[in-house]
Order: C-alpha cells, then structure tokens, then sequence
C-alpha cells in the first residue's frame, strides 16, 4: 500500500502469462487506471518472468483465467487476494453486430481456445442469440468452417475464406469485476462511483443487466442519502454501541455536532437521555432538551433479526405546529375543512340532545353513520361536528350531494378518471373525492337519490376500503370515513328496489335520527335569537306565538330564511302565523296516504281553470301549510297516479295538474 498527496493507495496487480499481447495488457492496465487511478496503483506481472522463491507485494491480484488462481499460491499470502477478471465487448461495436441477419453462421476469432471460448460466451450473454456462433479452433479440421462467410473477433487475424469481418476491438474489463475489486478494497466513495458510471457507458452488458441494476442501486443510494439529509426532521443514525453512523443536516445544527462517524452520544446529550436511548422503546414520545420540546422516535435497525443500531427521529414541536396551521390554512382555501361543531348547534329539547349525544359517541369510533332526518334539520353540520370531534378533525372534510349530479358525473366526481377515460375528460385525469378524503371524511348527502349502480360501486368502498378510477384498472386503498345522510325513507325505497338492502346495512352501522323542527318548537325562540340577534327584541308577541305554531316544513333552514326576510323587511313572511300547527302533528300522528291523495286532489280542483292548473311545487307548499310534508318524488308519483285513473291530466311545461 502506497501514499499519495496524503491519501493510501491501494496496490492492485494484473497477472498475464507472458509479454506476447502487451497491447491488451496496457489496455486492460488504463480500464483500472480510468475507473480507480486515484485510489490505486496498478501494475503488470508476467507468471513467465515472477520468482517463485519471492512473494509479490499487492492488495489485490487480477487474472485472466480461473486456472490461473491455483498458480498463484507460491506468490501470494492468501488465494483470497486473487479474484478473476470477467470482460466484456466495447459498446460502440455493438450496432454492426446485431445488424448480421438472423440464423447467420457466425465465426468467432480469437488469439487462444480459452479467450475465443470468451468471446463467444460474451456475445451470447449479451442477447446475441439470433446467430449461429461458432468458436475458431484453430488447429482442427478447418473444412468445417469453410462455408461460414462473416467473423467476429477482437483484433484479431482471420481465417482466408472470411469475406466479411467484424472487428470488435479488444475486449475491456467488466462492470461486475470492478464491483468486486471496490468491495474487496473498500473503495466506496463519490468519485470512484462517478467514474464506474461513466465507465458503464463503454461497455456492453454482461451478467443480466449487471450495468443497469448498479447504476439503478447507485440512484437509489444517492437519492435516500439526499432525503435523509434534506429531510425536515432531525435524523440520529446510531450503531449498537450508541455511537454515529449518520447525522443529517438538521441534525447537526440541532445538536451541535458534525457528520463524523463514531461520536458517542453522551459527548451531547445526558445521562437520563442516553439510558432512554439504551434501554427504552418509544414512538412519538415528547423529550425536552436543548431548551425545546422535541417529539423523539426510536426504530430499531435490523440485519436478519439481529439489531444492530437504531435510527432516532427528532421533531420540533414548534415545527410541528407551524405545519398544522399550514395545512389548515390549505384545508380552508381548497374548502375541505369543517367549519362547524356540536356547540355550533342549538340543543334545547329531549330529543335533539338524545341525538346530539348519539353523535358524539359515533364520532369517537370508526364506524359508518347514516344521519337522517327531514331537510333543513341541520343533517350536513351534524356530519361537520362529527368529523371535528374525531381523531381525523386535522384532515380534509369532503361533502358531495348525491341528488345534485347525474350518475355519470357523480361517479367521475366520486372516483375520479385517468387521461381519456372518456369523451371530454382532463387531459390530466382528475382525482376523485374518495381520494381527496384520504385519512379524513367524506359525506355523502342524499345518499338516497343515488343510483342503484353507484350504489354498488359504493359498497365496494365500504367493504374493501378500495377504489378505482375510471379508465383504470389500478385498486387504490382509501384510509376514509363515511358518513351519510338522507330525507328519505330508506327502508321503504329498499321495499320499492330503489335502494340495496345490504348498502342500507353498511351505511346504518350507527343511525343518527334528526327530529324535524315542529317537534321541537322549544328550539324555536333560541334559534331566532341567534339568527336576529338584537333584532329578536323586536318581535311582537303575536309574532312569536305565530313562530310557535307554525309547521316549518322546511324545518330550520326555513326558519333562518324567515329570519333573514324579518331583517331586511321588518316582518314575518306571509303564510307565517296563518297556518297553526295541526293538532295531529304535536301529537305525532301521520295524515293516511287516503287523506293525503283526497287533499291534494281538493288542491287542484281549487286552482283549475279553462287554462291552467297547479303545478307540483305549489301543491308541496299547499301541504305544508296545513302541516303535511309530502317529498317530492312522492308526490310526482301520486299524480301520475291520478292521472293514469283518469282524475287529472298533467300539462307541460308551466300548466301543472288540471282536475279533467
């Protein structure tokens, strides 16, 4: 081992039997010079000219054949220092060789039977296997050859009856013995990769893709190195005796130390540190040092069971605060955020607190929760509460109205696509809501209007936590919650089949029940108190009796419209204070679809003319006012069914139901 500027050199030496081919010799020499010059020295010996009294000085000895290992015993301390050189043809000869037609016999030329052997064995494993090669033995019966018309060889002289030859050049060192020459000599540094990766452009590949697999394990080497080191949390790689094996950028600054391998950490941190680190398993744990407050984990590192150091992880809890107000920031401005919780909402009566409550336990669980309830009782804030009372409140809250889309843009929304997964789609493919609730919520509201195909896409989800986009037949994992909400009767949809029983059963897994509005008219006097403010003063105590009484089919979303009209206009809307609640709804008891279809008939019969009828929004409002609420897809069939007895007729467009 030599000394240069400073630095070791390590002594590499190339064995060759004699001086007959020097030309290869040098060549071979500047391969090792061109890829390890600055690390080793190397030189030639020639078994011919080698004393066998007297050992050779090297680090490493590099031959050409196997049967030469054997012969290096009176030279050598130890046979583990002799490796085999492997070698490979130059990459720029490669295009004309794979240009011979296919199933061509093809002669193989070398200076001996050994290296020809090679030669041949090179081109074969470099996928050469369209062609008939043929090893030149010179010395047999050359008859046999006399047909074959074109040769491969390194520089070599070919037989006289070749008409075409293909001169390759002679053969350089391969990448696969170079690795070995670093692993033997512990040469792994920058610069010595660098010039192996040059190097790798040269020369064709042998051994399966050695060429590749080394540049593609040097990318991933060099790219975890620059995570780790440009990685936002402090990194601490230790070995089994608590000493340095790797400290990133951030790291150093924290602790005050270089990269140096070998520091013991009791040179920074203290005792009660140090045993922690030695004798305690923790993750996420909160360690004050350094006058901060750090978040600390400790992994393991492990070699077949065995550990043999650990990796310790060091997070800034101001750093980790910073970064919650970042994200929340985002969450707010893409509007996947929840803006309210259970103290936002108005709880005077038995039966909303009951609901209330149920919520808030469903909320500290997992599981599916279907919120139902008339519209406007406040179904979507119950959803939003129940996302901010849970362990995902710092992930997106996504909220979708199943009601509001078409089926086949419903299900983009929900699912996404990839690029040209159909006619106008992004060219870019869109990521659908499932995946942007990833490790949050998503709610689906009017869960009952959703289509029966939709619903079984969704069961999927529900079942297998697993979606695909349209387009694409790759399953993505979705880490989400669901929550969903209906106006509907979902039980007598499920009887009509227009709803999946066993979706029902995945969705219902925690049932949250909203009571409407007139249920609870003790609410009433406090919700108007939020929605006036000072206002609410104002209100005469007629118009407050009047408030008391009314219905409110459209429950509390009516009320802040009500609300909103006193403000700008200093009254109650009409038809407020008209319509007394019925007795039958304080009591509870529901109108029989008999008096329903007789009430909506006497409706019509009122508002027909020569010209015109009633159309189906009014005759909603009509029953709301006398404290029926009747959904809207209930009624379109109600009057197709009388129209298909014969008892109306139902105009297009503006006309509505005419009695006929």
């Amino acid at each position: 081992m030599s000394k240069e500027r400073g630095r070791l050199m390590k002594n590499v030496c190339l064995v060759f039997n004699n001086r007959e081919n020097f030309a290869v010799c040098d060549l071979l020499l500047r391969n090792l010079k061109y890829v390890l010059g600055e690390y080793v020295e190397g030189r030639i010996c020639f078994l011919e000219e080698l004393n066998h009294e007297a050992l050779i000085d090297a680090d490493l000895f590099v031959v050409l054949y196997e049967d030469r290992v054997y012969a290096m015993k009176d030279y050598t301390s130890s046979l583990d220092k002799v490796i085999v050189m492997g070698r490979t043809i130059q990459r720029q000869f490669l295009p004309e060789v794979f240009s011979i037609p296919e199933g061509t016999n093809v002669l193989v030329v070398n200076d001996s039977r050994e290296s020809t052997l090679q030669v041949t064995n090179n081109l074969y494993e470099m996928g050469l296997n369209h062609l008939h090669l043929i090893p030149y033995l010179e010395g047999e019966n050359e008859a046999q050859y006399r047909e074959i018309t074109i040769a491969i060889t390194p520089d070599e002289k070919v037989p006289s009856f070749i008409k075409k030859a293909i001169n390759i050049q002679n053969r350089y060192i391969d990448v696969n013995t170079f690795i070995t020459i670093i692993n033997k000599l512990g040469l792994h540094n920058e610069s010595v990769t660098r010039n192996l990766l040059k190097y790798t452009q040269l020369v064709a590949e042998n051994n399966k893709g050695i060429n590749e697999r080394y540049v593609t394990e040097h990318l991933k080497t060099k790219m975890l190195k620059r995570t780790i080191r440009d990685a936002q949390n402090a990194v601490l790689i230790l070995d089994k005796e608590l000493r340095t094996v790797y400290v990133n950028d951030k790291a150093q600054t924290l602790l005050g130390i270089d990269d140096r391998e070998g520091v013991s950490v009791s040179s920074f941190f203290d005792d009660d540190m140090v045993e922690m680190i030695r004798h305690e398993e923790f993750d996420n744990r909160l360690v004050k040092f350094y006058g901060g407050n750090y978040i600390v984990t400790k992994i393991d590192v492990k070699i077949v069971d065995q550990v043999i150091g650990y990796s310790l992880l060091f997070n800034d809890v101001k750093d980790i605060k910073n970064m919650e107000n970042a994200l929340n920031k985002q969450l707010v401005k893409s509007g996947l955020v929840a803006k309210y919780t259970f103290d936002d909402i108005c709880c005077e009566s038995s039966a909303m607190r009951k609901s209330i409550e149920i919520a808030k336990k469903a909320a500290l669980s997992d599981y599916t929760v279907l919120i139902s309830g008339e519209s406007g009782t406040g179904k979507e804030m119950i959803a939003q509460s129940i996302h901010n009372y849970s362990w995902r409140n710092s992930q997106p809250f996504v909220a979708i109205n199943c009601a509001a889309l078409p089926e086949s843009l419903l299900e983009s929304e929900l699912f996404g696509y990839e690029k040209g997964a159909f006619t106008g789609a992004s060219v870019n493919g869109k990521t659908g809501l499932f995946e942007q609730a990833s490790k949050g919520t998503i709610f689906l509201d009017e869960i009952g209007d959703m289509s029966l195909n939709l619903q079984a896409r969704l069961l999927r989800v529900l079942q297998e936590k697993q979606i695909m986009r349209l387009g694409s037949d790759k399953v993505i994992d979705v880490d989400i919650r669901i929550l969903a909400a209906t106006n509907k009767d979902l039980r007598e949809a499920i009887a009509q089949k227009e709803f999946r029983e066993d979706l029902y059963y995945r969705l219902s897994n925690i049932p949250v029940e909203l009571p409407p509005l007139r249920q609870r008219p003790e609410e009433i006097p406090k919700l108007m108190e939020v929605f006036l403010g000072e206002s609410y003063e104002r209100l005469t105590a007629e118009e407050k009796t009047a408030l008391a009484q009314y219905s409110w089919p459209g429950n509390v979303r009516e009320l802040k419209n009500a609300a909103d009209y006193y403000l700008l206009l200093g009254e109650l809307p009409k038809g407020i204070g008209a319509t007394v609640l019925p007795q039958r709804e304080v009591i509870g008891t529901e109108p029989k679809p008999t008096d329903i279809r007789e009430l909506v008939l006497d409706i019509i019969s009122r508002h027909t003319d020569a010209d015109s009828g009633i159309g189906r929004t009014a005759i909603l409002w009509e029953l709301s006012k006398r404290g029926i609420r009747l959904s809207d897809d209930k009624a379109r069939k109600l009057l197709h069914t009388l129209e298909s007895e014969g008892l109306i007729e139902i105009g297009k467009g503006r006309r509505g139901g005419r009695v006929i």
